[in-house]
């Protein structure tokens, strides 16, 4: 998926400007938080959030789980994060090392009832 992200970005001309400047750098991600921060809100409206069958203070009765749009959304957040991890400079196994890192520290922090 990285390496796919990073081709898209290549052909979209997004890798010489934010390797050109720090001030794009910053627009991009600044831009890239934006869709993550979107992207999420589209997630959550696929679940039933609102629905007082699944919630005890919801209010809106006909929201429904909409699980092929609710993966859809899951997919296009992932396109933002690899874009952050790009611009962090971070390559994919970079993200994967610390990716495990953190996902041993919740495990200890689970273990020790964080």
């Amino acid at each position: 998926m990285y390496y796919k992200q990073m081709q898209l970005q290549q052909k979209l001309g997004n890798l010489k400007k934010i390797q050109k400047s720090k001030k794009m750098r910053q627009q991009f991600i600044n831009q890239m938080l934006l869709g993550v921060h979107e992207e999420a809100v589209e997630i959550m409206k696929e679940t039933a959030y609102k629905n007082p069958d699944y919630v005890e203070f919801g209010w809106k009765k006909g929201q429904t789980f909409n699980e092929e749009k609710f993966k859809e959304e899951i997919v296009d957040l992932m396109h933002f994060v690899l874009n952050l991890s790009i611009a962090a400079d971070m390559d994919a196994e970079e993200l994967h090392m610390r990716y495990l890192i953190k996902n041993k520290v919740n495990y200890e922090r689970k273990t020790n009832g964080y």
